[in-house]
């Protein structure tokens, strides 16, 4: 019986001492692999680690209905905000990029209200870059939209006239984008998009994205306008939609850099798995689709030691088909902003994570 025991512990003790042994070895593979990655990242990519940043950003962020004729034989009908001109800063400590943003005032002198309404709105869009990975996720809430170009469907309509406005129409849009670089050792996507890396060398990367979205609006009565309704004999009554989206985007990235400049463009397309409910007259019919989702990326500036600048843009367009008749949404932002890197102090020498 102490035999046994004395062998049990002996056992538990080596068993022990494997276990310890392995936790090493793996920990010291992981440690080796983080050393080699790092290296390889340092000849393409110079990182900021001790130093923070804080920019004002002025933003445009836009939600538009668009409908047109398969065939072409009339202008696209394009329903637009009035206003969803934003102001505000982005801050970037603790490997963690932050920003906040407050809606302008409508611009009396460019939109005044009397001639394209007053949209009402919330707007919520992040754009996450991870060293790897990246997500973009949105939540937007519109109604009172204004018809564009008018001429193309109103033969009495002169310039100075009001636009066409639907205070009746609302739109909803919700969307998850996610994305994986495939070549994150000499690339980096955060350099154009959040400064919080500098692009040393011209290099690009294909990536994968997984894209699902939700679009729907609805107004009390048709978006057709009268001299376009011929084109659409079987949805001259058209007035409400909602499509979910599920689709997966190969796609391709590449940034150009001379000194502290560049500019990158990015590029998704792939098929999408539509799910579609929509009015026909007084009845509402479902159907599946499959069709292109587009996803652009671009960005242009200067990423210099102390201070940058630059202009960035990201849309997604997500198009459903009825008949002939095409009806697109078209979501995103544009920013322009200047930002001040500066040396950490403090608190913000800790690492968060």
């Amino acid at each position: 019986m102490k035999l046994a025991s004395v062998c049990a512990i002996i056992i538990l003790l080596l068993v022990s001492e494997t276990s310890d042994a392995q936790t090493s070895y793996f920990d010291s593979l992981k440690q080796a692999k983080k050393v080699r990655y790092d290296s390889a990242r340092k000849d393409y990519i110079q990182t900021w680690s001790d130093k923070f940043y804080i920019k004002p950003i002025l933003t445009v962020r836009f939600l538009n209905l668009i409908i047109d004729d398969e065939n072409r034989r009339a202008n696209e009908i394009v329903y637009s905000p009035s206003s969803n001109n934003f102001f505000g800063f982005g801050l970037y400590a603790f490997d963690l990029g932050v920003e906040l943003s407050f809606k302008l005032p409508q611009n009396e002198e460019e939109t005044p209200k009397e001639i394209f309404g007053e949209t009402e709105s919330f707007d919520f869009q992040t754009n996450i870059y991870a060293k790897k990975w990246g997500a973009d996720i949105s939540f937007q809430r519109y109604s009172s939209m204004y018809m564009e170009d008018p001429a193309s469907h109103y033969a009495d309509w002169i310039p100075g006239d009001p636009y066409p406005i639907r205070e009746d129409l609302a739109l909803r849009y919700f969307q998850l984008n996610g994305f994986y670089l495939f070549n994150h050792e000499r690339f980096s996507l955060r350099s154009p998009y959040v400064q919080a890396d500098r692009q040393l060398k011209r290099q690009g990367s294909f990536l994968l994205s997984m894209f699902v979205s939700t679009f729907s609006f609805s107004a009390d009565s048709t978006l057709i306008p009268e001299s376009a309704k011929v084109l659409y004999p079987e949805n001259e009554e058209f007035r409400m939609m909602r499509t979910t989206t599920l689709a997966l985007l190969p796609g391709y990235t590449y940034t150009l850099t001379k000194n502290h400049f560049y500019v990158n463009a990015s590029f998704s397309l792939g098929p999408g798995h539509l799910w579609i409910k929509y009015n026909r007259g007084d009845f509402e019919k479902e159907d599946i689709k499959f069709r292109p989702v587009l996803g652009l990326r671009g960005a242009i500036g200067y990423n210099g030691e102390k201070f940058f600048a630059g202009i960035t843009t990201n849309a997604k367009i997500v198009s459903t088909k009825i008949d002939n008749l095409n009806v697109n949404s078209r979501s995103g932002n544009i920013k322009i902003f200047f930002g001040l890197r500066l040396q950490e102090f403090g608190v913000l020498k800790k690492e968060l994570f």
